[in-house]
């Protein structure tokens, strides 16, 4: 199989032979003259090498860094490089990547070519692994995704689409799972697949991580940094837990999904996108809109094709058979696979998994580590006792349901139903909301004061204002109204 091979040279006598004979074998080789132009092509989406040769040794610390972050996106990359004899090639600095091969200088031409042609034969063994790893996998309705109610010709479909989707759903049901299938099967499979937890960092983290930044652009920036969607180019990103995006950074994502493009924090360039975004989201985004914490154009923006993935309790019918392949994935050699008994799975059936599929590979795994059922049994049948008692209202004294108690009590969310999804942490949220308010309004609106009423950190009361859209509406309710 013919690829495209890069030489970094600076050694005419070792390039010409090595580029003449690789040539003679279909290869495509393509020679540049120095580090950073060699990675400036690297990172192009465009770039369709499978194996590059440095004949320099790398001396800065950001060229290292630079070829660390091209083989987190190309993970079938083979490296080669030549170093001096007794020194590393990266200097200092560890190296970043598997695939990367060190051979020492004076090179025989012929020694060269053979590493190469080793590479090359690499390079097509993990890209047939990929292609019978995906290939298997369309064979298989009932895989051991934790998503066996999607079909295959379905996820085809959708990965196929190239265009957003938005995914609903409980923590814990596999929402990642499903993105990075609709991936697979998508033309972007052999592209890179990015994901950003929008919960997990300050809106200003996310800023810098989604869009990228230029040295000097604030405080800390001391190199260029690409965001992820610059090395997400060609390929497919995942904004996790979208819900709980900064709303202020949501008008700048709807600036970047509207235009195909991006400006790194700090730059005047703008650079085109070419990357399909995929996001997904425990929160009820309807409820959101109505709430001012998520803008209704941005919803509409992501929402090409929705889908809902049902909670474990749901689809119960399920739950067994992924239980029992959720114990061969993590099956270890050498350790018998554990029966599961009626009673065991009667338990099973009865628990209602808050944590879903991936409460469920917990306990399987742990089921693994000792091996002993009636270990684990203790545990899941307090589990069932006390989901039980938090789902019967509290009796009063007259044994009637208190009123505190109705005022709060919903029915079971259904799949078909994204307004009921995760109704608890909707409640929360609404509630920690007027926490604030109600401090804030107590202290006539000076921050400074309502936080210390509440006796949390005032950085920590600025972020929570932040994050539920209480300043903004704020500033909305003061806009004096026109006649």
């Amino acid at each position: 199989m013919s690829s495209t091979i890069v030489l970094v040279a600076d050694q005419q006598e070792v390039n010409a032979p090595l580029s003449r004979r690789l040539e003679d074998q279909d290869h495509s080789v393509f020679v540049v003259k120095d580090i950073p132009e060699a990675l400036l092509y690297l990172r192009d989406p465009a770039c369709t090498a499978s194996v590059v040769v440095f004949q320099q040794a790398m001396r800065r610390q950001q060229d290292a860094m630079t070829l660390a972050e091209i083989c987190s996106f190309r993970p079938y990359l083979q490296i080669i490089l030549l170093a001096e004899k007794g020194k590393s090639p990266l200097g200092e600095i560890p190296v970043p990547h598997a695939n990367i091969r060190i051979l020492q200088r004076p090179v025989n031409p012929q020694d060269l070519f053979q590493v190469v042609q080793d590479a090359v034969g690499a390079v097509d063994a993990l890209l047939d692994k990929k292609q019978s790893a995906i290939d298997l996998d369309l064979t298989s309705e009932n895989n051991d995704s934790g998503l066996p109610m999607f079909t295959t010709p379905f996820l085809m479909r959708v990965g196929m689409a190239d265009v957003p989707v938005l995914l609903h759903g409980e923590t814990g049901v596999g929402k990642e799972v499903m993105a990075r299938k609709l991936c697979a099967y998508s033309p972007r499979a052999q592209k890179p697949f990015l994901k950003l937890n929008c919960a997990a960092l300050p809106s200003e983290l996310v800023e810098s991580e989604l869009f990228g930044y230029e040295k000097g652009a604030f405080t800390g920036a001391a190199i260029d940094k690409p965001g992820k969607f610059e090395i997400a180019q060609g390929g497919t990103i995942l904004l996790d837990e979208i819900g709980d995006m900064d709303i202020r950074l949501q008008a700048k994502l709807l600036q970047v999904l509207q235009d195909g493009e991006v400006q790194p924090l700090g730059s005047r360039k703008t650079l085109k996108l070419n990357v399909r975004v995929l996001a997904a989201t425990h929160r009820d985004l309807r409820r959101a809109i109505e709430l001012g914490t998520f803008r209704e154009d941005l919803y509409y923006r992501l929402n090409v094709v929705s889908i809902v993935i049902p909670p474990l309790r749901e689809r119960r019918d399920e739950i067994i058979p992924l239980a029992e392949k959720l114990l061969r994935r993590h099956l270890r050699a050498g350790i018998p696979e554990p029966l599961l008994t009626e009673s065991f799975k009667n338990l099973m059936l009865q628990y209602d998994w808050p944590g879903n599929v991936r409460e469920l590979e917990n306990l399987m795994r742990r089921l693994l580590v000792y091996q002993n059922e009636s270990m684990i049994t203790g545990d899941l049948e307090l589990a069932i006792a006390q989901s039980k008692s938090r789902s019967r209202p509290a009796l009063s004294q007259s044994g009637e349901a208190s009123e505190a108690v109705q005022s709060v009590a919903t029915p079971q969310p259904t799949a078909s139903q994204i307004s009921s999804m995760d109704h608890l942490a909707e409640v929360s949220r609404q509630a920690e909301a007027k926490l604030l308010l109600d401090a804030l309004e107590a202290t006539h609106w000076n921050r400074r004061q309502a936080a210390a009423r509440l006796n949390l950190d005032y950085k920590a009361f600025l972020y929570k204002l932040q994050k539920l859209g209480i300043v903004e509406k704020r500033e909305k309710a003061e806009v004096p109204q026109t006649a």
